[in-house]
């Protein structure tokens, strides 16, 4: 996860990459094809969104058929955690989950927070065992764990219908 919109300033919690375990569970179970909240450094999927500038900003680019029609859109989001980054960034991936992408949100798991009545909307959550220890952007593990739990909200529109509009929670280790 980083981020430009930070006036220029990069707090830890905006720019540190999801540990490489992590990132690989997942991506065995959704097939990731966008890695949304990235740099030039810590990008996990070959396509991916920067923030650096308007033309491969996360929360202005289209994400359902970037990669052309009838790709389907499998995305992965690690966003910047600051609260005015992060807001955006989960109503932008409940958007394009109703476009036709899958697009699955490792945040932490903070129900106090404004920006998680859009993970109620969620098809499925995916509560992490265990303290995330991120990475630093260039891919040295950071000391000690995250302060908080994670947790992975999965937006599909497809899913949730099947579903009957019930959501899935389920619990994955990271390591």
């Amino acid at each position: 996860m980083t981020h430009e919109r930070n006036d220029g300033i990069k707090t830890p919690k905006d720019s540190q990459r999801t540990p490489p375990s992590l990132f690989k569970n997942l991506d065995a179970r959704f097939h990731f094809n966008l890695d949304a909240f990235a740099s030039p450094r810590n990008h996990l999927c070959d396509f991916y969104y920067t923030g650096y500038s308007r033309y491969d900003d996360a929360l202005i680019q289209p994400w359902h058929g970037a990669l052309g029609q009838g790709i389907k859109m499998r995305v992965f989001g690690n966003p910047p955690y600051s609260q005015h980054l992060i807001g955006p960034c989960i109503y932008k991936a409940y958007m394009e989950s109703l476009r036709g992408a899958t697009v699955a949100m490792l945040v932490s798991a903070d129900l106090s927070t404004v920006w998680w009545d859009y993970c109620m909307y969620a098809a499925e959550w995916i509560r992490i065992k265990g303290r995330v220890v991120f990475n630093e952007d260039g891919g040295t593990p950071c000391r000690g764990g995250a302060k908080f739990a994670s947790v992975v909200v999965v937006f599909d529109a497809e899913q949730k219908r099947e579903q009957d509009g019930m959501m899935i929670v389920s619990q994955m280790r990271w390591k």
